[in-house]
Parts: C-alpha cells; sequence; structure tokens
C-alpha cells in the first residue's frame, strides 16, 4: 500500500501571550486540511484512493516542481477486468505514476471492498485547470489533425494562461515525429487522446526519452475541445449513468460495456470468497 502524503501549506498558528510579563505562553495549532492518498487494490488492480481534485493537483505540482514525469492511467471497469486476464494491460497500469478511479466502476470497488468512498475523477479536466493557474508548459498530442488544431485553438481561449508550447496529432508514422517536437517544445505537461490502451502503451513509451514529462491520458477530451464531441450532461454524471450517456451516443462501446457487468460479478464473487 503506498502512501501519498500531501499537508497543505494552510497552516493556521496562533499564541496567547498570557499574563503580565508573557511568562506564559500558549500556542494553538490548528492543521486545516491534511491531504492523505493510499493507493489500494479492486481485484488486485492498483488505484489510489482520491477524495478531493486538490490531492491530486498537489501530487501533479509536486512531481513537476521537481522534475519527475510519468503517466496516469484512470480506473475504470474495463480495466480493473483487463488487469487480470491481459499482461500488457497489467504492466502498463503497475508502472502509471498514479492510477486514478475513473466511472462507476472504481467507485464501486472503493465501496463494496474498502468501505470507502472516493470521487470519479475528471484528470484532463484537472490537469488543464492546473496548468491555466500556474501557467506550465502543455503539449496537445492526438486526435485528428482538424480536432487537434480546433481544440489547441479552444484551449488558448479557455485556458488563456496556459504556455501551448506545441501540438500533434495522433495519426504519426514514427514516433520519432513525436520524439523531435517533444524535445524541441520542452513541456511540462502533455495531454494525450489516443484513446486506451494505446495513449498509455506510448506515453510509456515517451516517458523513458523524456522522463521529466507527465503525460495525461484523455481519451476523447481534444474532441471535446474541439465541440465535436459531447461531455455527458451534469445530471447523468450526478447519477453515475454517464456510461448509459456514451452507449447511446456510441453503440459501439457496447462490446466495452460489458466489461462493467463482468466487473459487478467478479467483484461479489471476489467479496464473497473473502467471507
Amino acid at each position: 500500500m503506498k502512501p501519498l502524503l500531501k499537508v497543505s501549506s494552510n497552516i493556521i498558528c496562533k499564541a496567547e501571550v498570557i499574563g503580565e510579563f508573557g511568562q506564559f505562553v500558549k500556542i494553538k495549532t490548528a492543521i486545516q486540511k491534511i491531504l492523505f492518498m493510499q493507493q489500494k487494490y479492486i481485484l488486485n488492480c492498483p488505484c489510489y484512493d482520491v477524495t478531493s481534485k486538490q490531492e491530486v493537483e498537489d501530487f501533479i505540482l509536486s512531481n513537476i516542481k521537481n522534475n519527475r514525469g510519468g503517466y496516469t492511467a484512470a480506473i475504470n471497469a474495463l480495466k480493473i477486468v483487463n488487469y487480470n486476464n491481459d499482461h500488457q494491460t497489467k504492466q502498463v497500469i503497475d508502472n502509471a505514476l498514479i492510477q486514478t478511479p475513473d466511472g462507476v466502476g472504481a467507485q464501486l470497488g472503493f465501496k463494496v471492498l474498502h468501505k470507502q468512498k472516493v470521487i470519479k475523477l475528471d484528470l484532463p479536466g484537472l490537469a488543464l485547470d492546473v496548468a491555466n493557474t500556474h501557467k506550465l508548459r502543455m503539449f496537445f498530442f492526438g486526435t485528428t489533425e482538424d480536432n487537434n488544431k480546433e481544440a489547441v485553438e479552444n484551449v488558448k481561449i479557455q485556458y488563456p494562461n496556459i504556455n501551448v508550447v506545441g501540438r500533434a496529432n495522433g495519426f504519426f508514422s514514427n514516433l520519432d515525429e513525436i520524439k523531435e517536437k517533444l524535445s524541441e517544445s520542452k513541456p511540462q505537461m502533455v495531454m494525450i487522446s489516443l484513446g486506451s490502451p494505446k495513449q498509455e502503451l506510448i506515453s510509456a513509451e515517451l516517458n523513458k526519452i523524456f522522463p521529466q514529462i507527465i503525460f495525461v491520458g484523455s481519451g476523447g477530451r481534444l474532441d471535446i475541445l474541439a465541440g465535436k464531441l459531447k461531455r455527458a450532461p451534469n445530471l447523468y454524471i450526478k447519477l453515475k449513468i454517464e456510461w448509459l450517456y456514451r452507449l447511446v451516443k456510441e453503440p459501439k462501446r457496447f462490446k466495452q460495456q460489458l466489461g462493467l457487468i463482468s466487473f459487478v460479478i467478479l467483484l461479489y464473487k471476489f467479496k464473497l470468497l473473502k467471507k
């Protein structure tokens, strides 16, 4: 179990001087917030028990400050199932810089196995917010040429403080092309939208050459930023049926959603065996 301990800098120290000559000093210290993430396991698959965006924001900024890179892995029901059946998926997830809950499957896993409530983290959205707040250098990689170009233009409008240092579409003939662009542009973060598991596999390969860069797996986020794909309405997200919205909009996802059924069966079997 790997802990990630972050103590907020927002610590209040209050001193009260009591007595005519201040012989007695009483110190009251209130630590407003302690952020603590631990890596736990859902059917053997590692995932951090993220309960707030601030935890992950602090983690990202700490790694950037110390020139430590890596790639992210968003954990959902399908990935948990594949983790147990596919060696490549297992290796990619195990070697990720951080694994975060992404969907109702991971949330259900924490609730059933660890009696914990975690958030469904929109990591690409958080990465954009962090980059905008701290004026980070970002590179945008993935989707079609038109969508990539339009997404970057929209990023410049919606997140004016992000230092956009480069971009590349997802249709490359040789990864050396991307390596050259990253070498020239020197980003701190790369938003990579190639679909899973391809984006994680490519990120792992690029991370060997650029160990100081954080690669954020972003799925269809560049298409959303380009205005070509819509996110699920807030009501669907609140009711935890975002998967249903995606299925209606993209019927080809039906096979993927079967993974959710397999996951639920495996989860409760695992729980029964533990009793």
